[in-house]
Parts: C-alpha cells; sequence; structure tokens
C-alpha cells in the first residue's frame, strides 16, 4: 500500500478522515458492537483534540466501504436514514440506515473475501441491523456483504429485534455512565486486542 502514488494515498486518506463529533448525550450504535472500552478512549481521544492515526491498509477498509457507500446507496430515495432511540434517564442511541427498499431496511459491509462471511452474517452486523429495523418499525432486514469477487445478501429474521435493543441500552448505559464519571469501563479482551490503537493506555490501566 505504501508504494501507491501519492496522489492516490492522499486521496485515500481525505475520503476517510471523517470529520464527524460526537454528540453529548449520545452515543451511536457501531460503538456498542465492539469494544467499549476502546470507543471509551475514542470518546477521550477525540475530547482531548487528539488525532488517532490510521495506517494506510487499516484506512483502504474503511475506504472501499465508502466508495461502495456512494455509489449503490444513492441508488434508494431513502438512504442514509438517521435513526434516534432514547433511553429514559439515559442517552441517545444514534444509527444510520444505508437505505430502505420493499420494506427492508439494508446495511452495506465490505469484507476481504467471501471467507469471512462463510458461516453466515456477523453477529454484530445482525444486531445493527436488527436494532435499525426494530427502531425504523420496519418489518425485514438484510445485510449486502461486498467483496473485490462478489456480493452476497443475507435477510435476517427481526423476531429478536426488541431483544437486541435491550442489550444494546444496556451497553450505551454503561458506556453513557463510563463518559459522564471519566472511568474506562472493564476490558472486553479477544483476539482483537493485538490490533488495537489503544492497546498499550488500556493494558496499562490508564483512564
Amino acid at each position: 500500500m505504501n508504494e501507491l502514488p501519492e496522489p492516490i494515498k492522499r486521496h485515500i486518506e481525505e475520503i476517510t478522515s471523517s470529520e464527524y463529533t460526537h454528540r453529548d448525550g449520545e452515543v451511536h450504535v457501531t460503538e456498542l458492537l465492539y469494544c467499549l472500552r476502546k470507543a471509551y478512549y475514542r470518546r477521550m481521544a477525540e475530547k482531548n483534540g487528539e488525532n488517532v492515526e490510521k495506517e494506510l491498509k487499516n484506512r483502504w477498509w474503511l475506504y472501499r466501504g465508502v466508495v461502495f457507500d456512494g455509489l449503490w446507496t444513492g441508488l434508494f430515495p431513502k438512504n442514509q436514514v438517521r435513526i434516534t432511540h432514547r433511553i429514559p434517564d439515559g442517552p441517545v442511541i444514534a444509527g444510520k440506515i444505508d437505505f430502505i427498499y420493499d420494506d427492508t431496511v439494508y446495511d452495506l459491509k465490505t469484507i476481504s473475501n467471501e471467507y469471512a462471511v462463510r458461516d453466515g452474517p456477523k453477529g454484530e452486523h445482525v444486531k445493527q441491523v436488527l436494532f435499525y429495523a426494530w427502531v425504523n418499525n420496519t418489518p425485514k432486514a438484510g445485510l449486502i456483504y461486498v467483496w473485490l469477487g462478489g456480493v452476497k445478501i443475507f435477510l435476517i429474521d427481526t423476531s429478536r429485534g426488541y431483544e437486541v435493543v435491550k442489550e444494546l441500552e444496556e451497553r450505551a448505559m454503561k458506556l453513557w455512565t463510563a463518559l459522564r464519571k471519566m472511568e474506562p469501563p472493564e476490558r472486553e479482551e479477544s483476539w482483537q486486542c493485538k490490533y488495537c490503537e489503544f492497546k498499550d493506555i488500556c493494558l496499562g490501566g490508564e483512564s
């Protein structure tokens, strides 16, 4: 990746450099699907004006998603639909539906190859699209996985929607409380820890 011509590298960096700032009292659904401690450290870095630098190879995965998202979601009248779900005496959970078509909420995901979904859709993606369907009161949900060699679509059973929403509400309260107290939530150790940009501060026990 580093051997790419500079104009291409700059374009990748520009496309993947988000200026999004989280709102006080609001958490994004994607923060709740993965490690809450990582989400906390990202929020603290943002609050302190720190720039968490992404390597080019990590930006590439995001870049591919942005490209497909831009090409496909605009084909549908209902696209990039912002939704919110308020927890009583707690934060708002926010998200953005890629597009809605034929009474179905769809979320686009880019993956490296078909092997990544050989056992079905990823659990965190299922929770995300179920949350969208339940909050938006849409009866059906689908996940579209895209890789350079093809596309695979999964239609998701929405009967677990309420159960997933309650689970995400609980996680949202944990993250919200941690941010208010400025104390990181407990570690959620997994194989992803060794690739985390906050592994040093996390394992060092700093807040």
